[in-house]
């Protein structure tokens, strides 16, 4: 068990090392010639929104991803990738992060982002937009529950606030900033 360990932890490093010349799929922009200049078909993709931003941790939904120098940490769209920074983050950024899919059993979870991507085409920037106005409305004490439900028109999630143990089901209009918040049976 250890040796297979071994074989996948290796086996993923260096397929998170690539530098090919993408993979021939649309990248995380979701724009035709938005690829990634690395691979990421077999890694775990996690779309959302960042909640968090704790040194070089970011919350994205349920899960902190730690961001590092293995991590190819970049903003897309356009038919161009940019190199990002930390400081380049803010919260309500949607976020793609592609991982190994191990994560540390905890709540949040924890995780590496073997690929962090801020996705910089015109829905992702409204999607953004919308769940910032969400944000500034609702506070930022919370957290996502799984992946949302990304829309051109809607975007539809649960959370949770941990120190009141309330959870919210949530819709939200991507054009207008309105929503509408059902508490969740417990």
């Amino acid at each position: 068990m250890k040796k297979l360990s071994i074989c996948a932890a290796a086996t993923f490093f260096l397929a998170a090392c690539g530098t090919g010349g993408g993979n021939g799929e649309q990248g995380a922009g979701n724009e035709p010639g938005d690829a990634l200049s690395v691979p990421v078909e077999n890694l775990e993709h996690t779309e959302g929104f960042i909640t968090d931003i704790d040194g070089g941790r970011v919350l994205v939904n349920d899960t902190y991803y730690t961001i590092d120098e293995e991590s190819h940490f970049v903003s897309i769209g356009d038919g161009k990738e940019r190199e990002l920074e930390m400081g380049d983050l803010e919260k309500g950024m949607r976020a793609d992060v592609y991982h190994s899919g191990m994560t540390a059993k905890s709540f949040p979870a924890q995780g590496h982002a073997s690929v962090f991507v801020v996705p910089d085409d015109e829905l992702p920037v409204r999607q953004t937009k919308a769940f910032q106005a969400f944000l500034e409305k609702e506070g930022d004490e919370f957290i996502i529950l799984g992946q949302p439900e990304l829309g051109e028109d809607k975007i539809l999630f649960d959370y949770t606030i941990v120190s009141a143990s309330e959870t919210y089901a949530v819709e939200l209009d991507v054009e207008n900033h309105d929503y509408t918040k059902e508490p969740k049976n417990k």
